[in-house]
């Protein structure tokens, strides 16, 4: 840092020569760090004023020290107040109106420029989805810099891990694939490599990452030749200002040809590569008559061929679950087919279908494919032709249920209508369709609106309530689906995991969130044993509709019974206790009066109720008095353990660690008694013996009578 703010003020100097006065002012009322780079916090109007200036003071930083200025907002407020101005800061989070929209997640697209598509019938699908996925991850990277998308620099780099990017794929493309597309020069119709970079690693020499430049917006070389034919038709060399300005006038398909301009067979053309709009003028024109204003309308030029601004938005889910089983091949041929597609807001006239002039050739030399395009069923198969043969040989059976299964799956997407003669031979009438969920996804989501709609027992509405309106059950929920995707696990086990700790939830919420996770489980462990889910893909599901109408009809609040095992005693309960203390007359009051005179003269009322605890909550006894009678007055002696330390709490404490047990097994609770205190495992340790949820009630309800402790009505 110290460094830094030695270069500060030249920095400071030298930007005073190239702007003005207020920058000084601006840069005064900031706050400046360095991490590696300059950073520059401010808050907000001081922020956007800067944004104005943020070029200049990049380049003076970049020319002086060689490091680069990053800009950043400070909070509107100080951490931990409020304020109800209108720089507050907002948090939002995305949900979903039904199971579909949250399984495809539609808010999360990739934008797919419609002009990249174009390039397809030249360098073939995998080079253009690789060179998609590369813009997608220049546009993620100016996200992540802030203030820098604002004002991208002409040197823009970003480093992508290999791996990720085929993730974005959806893998459909192998890594031996990518890689050969480089060697073969696909990506370099899009991307040049530059000169590799190396570091001294102490006394070694490492190698920096291969370095792409990104090529930019370029003209196929088939609409380069068109572009070339019609401003020579237009007499562009007579008149080249008059021909440009009529071009940006023009309709595109004055000019290029649609829907997608297919390669010259004959090689005849002037063009084999990618060539932006200055490259054609520059062959169009003598050297002499190019010149600023020229130049300028060339920029306009491209705008309107390229229409840089045009994209195909498509979902990602689309890209890693549907791509990897359409194949590169026929999936880059549906997003062609659905750029030719529109949906008409002005007149809400949607296009779903278009004609295919040529049919099955045409869309061979699309995709440069000669057998994908025939896995694209009609929409009425013909009867026509041979029977179909009943019984085939094994390995015909095979290849023939491949082939049902690829065109199935093609025919959600793609489907033709019918044919009609055509210049070209036999015109296609293609009808595309909107992404769908996959046929695992599909089975999973009407299982989760069968779970909605009827949820198994024990589950109850109040424990979908509780998820839908809780956000720490939620989230502990969900932590629970990613420690274990394939089957959820109980509160004390994820306690033991360290996950949570025990104050996480009270005793009641612990209660729901068991029985939630067994109904969970019970639900869909067939789904996830046969691979078509996980837990944590449920559950991130339930999440985003927990806003929904599915969830409304569980809005009611539910009667929670004990807040916790510490909690004071409701106004509803009553029993054997006044004022705090045990009211011992009540409780000793079945037994002869003699015996209860020997407890009172021996002050062993305490004894006495430990070994009525202990007796009442051990299944092997049968007359829990008498036992805890003759302990108290025969031998003198505590049961010590649980037992007593349950004697000497509260009768608010036991009384609802009692309530809350029995509340529990009403509800069908399958899992663990304890609640999250030391009270209840105490509890959870003298009932150990009982074989049984039921069991455990019983003897919980046999301690509660011999207490006098019950629900007032």
């Amino acid at each position: 840092m110290k460094e830094a703010q030695v270069a500060w003020p030249e920095i400071l100097s030298a930007l005073e020569t190239v702007t003005d006065s207020r920058l000084r002012e601006l840069l005064d009322s900031s706050a400046l760090d360095y991490d590696g780079d300059y950073k520059v916090s401010a808050p907000g109007p001081v922020y956007a004023s800067l944004c104005q200036y943020y070029p200049a003071i990049e380049t003076v930083v970049q020319d002086l020290t060689g490091k680069h200025l990053q800009l950043s907002l400070l909070p509107s407020v100080p951490m931990g107040t409020l304020s109800g101005g209108p720089e507050d800061d907002l948090r939002l989070e995305i949900g979903a109106t039904n199971l579909t929209e949250a399984i495809i997640a539609p808010e999360s697209i990739a934008a797919i420029p419609s002009y990249l598509l174009r390039f397809v019938p030249y360098v073939g699908s995998s080079a253009v989805l690789i060179a998609t996925a590369l813009r997608q991850a220049f546009y993620r990277t100016s996200r992540e810099r802030g203030a820098d998308q604002l004002y991208p620099r002409a040197g823009d780099q970003v480093t992508i891990n290999v791996q990720s990017l085929l993730n974005m794929l959806g893998n459909v493309i192998s890594r031996a694939k990518f890689f050969r597309v480089f060697k073969d020069g696909g990506l370099d119709w899009f991307v040049r490599r530059l000169d590799n970079g190396h570091t001294f690693n102490g006394t070694r020499v490492q190698r920096l990452p291969n370095t792409y430049h990104y090529r930019g917006m370029l003209l196929t070389p088939g609409d380069a030749q068109d572009l070339y034919n019609w401003l020579l038709a237009q007499g562009v060399q007579a008149d080249p200002v008059s021909v440009l300005t009529a071009a940006l006038r023009a309709p595109r398909d004055h000019i290029l040809r649609f829907p997608y301009r297919l390669p010259d067979p004959a090689g005849t053309g002037l063009f084999d590569q990618p060539a932006s709009t200055h490259d054609v003028l520059r062959r169009a024109l003598p050297a002499p008559m190019m010149n600023a204003a020229i130049a300028g309308l060339c920029d306009r030029l491209a705008a309107h061929l390229v229409r840089p601004g045009s994209f195909l938005a498509v979902p990602w889910y689309w890209f890693r679950n549907v791509l990897p089983q359409l194949g590169d091949d026929l999936g880059m041929l549906y997003l062609m087919s659905k750029n030719c597609c529109y949906i008409d807001w002005a007149r809400g006239h949607d296009r779903d279908t278009f004609w295919v002039p040529g049919g099955l050739p045409t869309l061979q030399r699309w995709i440069r494919s000669e057998t994908l395009p025939q896995r694209i069923p009609h929409a009425q198969p013909s009867t026509r032709g041979r029977p179909r043969n009943a019984e085939i040989k094994p390995e015909s059976a095979y290849t023939r249920d491949w082939r049902e299964e690829n065109r199935a799956l093609a025919s959600q997407y793609l489907c033709r209508m019918g044919t009609r003669a055509g210049a070209n031979g036999t015109d296609w009438h293609l009808r595309v369709n909107e992404v769908q969920l996959t046929p695992s996804h599909e089975t999973l989501k009407q299982a989760l609106y069968a779970f909605l709609y009827a949820p198994p027992a024990p589950l109850q509405a109040e424990m979908l309530a509780l998820f839908a309106r809780d956000g720490d059950f939620q989230a502990l929920a969900l932590k629970n689906a990613q420690a274990h995707p394939d089957r959820l696990c109980h509160f004390e086990t994820l306690v033991q995991d360290g996950i949570c700790r025990n104050e996480t939830l009270d005793a009641e919420t612990i209660c729901q969130f068991d029985t939630l996770v067994d109904g969970i489980n019970c639900y869909f462990e067939t789904l996830v044993s046969s691979g078509l889910c996980n837990f944590d893909t449920v559950l991130n599901i339930l999440y985003r509709v927990r806003n929904s109408n599915f969830f409304s009809q569980y809005s009611s609040t539910p009667d929670t019974g004990t807040a916790g095992l510490e909690s004071e005693i409701k106004p509803g309960v009553v029993g054997h206790f006044k004022d705090g203390a045990w009211d011992f007359t009540k409780i000793l009051a079945p037994l002869y009066p003699l015996l209860r005179e020997k407890i009172h003269n021996q002050g062993a009322e305490k004894r006495f109720l430990a070994w009525l605890i202990y007796a009442s909550l051990a299944p092997a006894i049968k007359s829990p008095v008498n036992l805890a009678v003759t302990r108290t007055i025969s031998d003198h002696t505590n049961p010590g353990g649980p037992a007593d330390r349950l004697a000497h709490a509260t009768p608010a404490e036991l009384a609802t660690a009692l309530n809350a047990i029995c509340q529990r097994r009403e509800a069908g609770y399958l899992g663990a008694v304890s609640g999250t205190s030391a009270l209840g495992r105490d509890l959870d340790g003298l009932l150990e013996a009982a074989e049984s949820g039921a069991e455990k009630e019983r003897l919980a309800r046999r301690l509660r009578d011999a207490l006098g402790i019950e629900d007032k009505v």
